[in-house]
């Protein structure tokens, strides 16, 4: 108990019907890379930031179900730039949430679903979360 220190977390996780389609997906439209192909039938994927922070993507099982993320949780990536970013990703054909929106001189978010239906959040801070 000596020891206080907070453990970093390492990765987080989603389900995917189609793993390997959705991996493509964060591949091309989020500028991830494949830091390991966790294998299995169904197969599962860790993909990476430029930072270090993996998301699991795990093959769902058929048959299996998943919770509405709408209200459950969501991905947030951290961008530049919320709007020009929101412009790129709807030019690949991704619709945004409305009304969900955030625009304030200290956050600015835009919220969308991945073709698994994992909802997805693009954030910008004018400073860090975590200092």
């Amino acid at each position: 108990m000596g020891d206080t220190t907070v453990a970093r977390i390492e990765h987080f996780a989603i389900f995917a019907k189609d793993a390997p389609a959705l991996k493509d997906f964060y591949v091309k439209t989020l500028g991830m890379t494949v830091a390991l192909e966790s294998g299995g039938n169904p197969p599962g994927f860790f993909l990476a930031d430029e930072k270090g922070v993996a998301l699991e993507i795990i093959g769902l099982a058929e048959g299996a179900s998943v919770a509405n993320t709408r209200w459950v949780c969501h991905t947030a990536f951290l961008v530049d730039d919320v709007a020009s970013r929101r412009r790129e990703l709807e030019a690949l054909g991704i619709a945004f949430e409305t009304g969900t929106e955030v625009d304030t001189p200290t956050m600015k978010t835009a919220f969308f679903n991945d073709p698994e239906g994992n909802r997805c959040q693009i954030v910008w801070r004018s400073k860090p979360l975590v200092p």
